[in-house]
């Protein structure tokens, strides 16, 4: 992850590629916030997964 951000991304049709140390920051910034709601999803998803489970009767 650290030196895949200088890999240039079309956004909107325009190329990027972070030169600052700002939009280094953004980069960064907005990178954790995509990769943290992934990760709070996938965690949602297997806890729903493991109450819906334990509230079954097994015989």
């Amino acid at each position: 992850m650290l030196i895949a951000h200088h890999v240039a991304v079309e956004l909107f049709g325009r190329e990027f590629s972070p030169r600052t140390p700002f939009e280094h920051i953004c980069t960064f910034a907005v990178v954790g916030l995509v990769f943290a709601l992934a990760g709070y999803g996938a965690w949602t998803l297997a806890a729903k997964s493991m109450t819906r489970n334990r509230g079954k009767v097994q015989v």
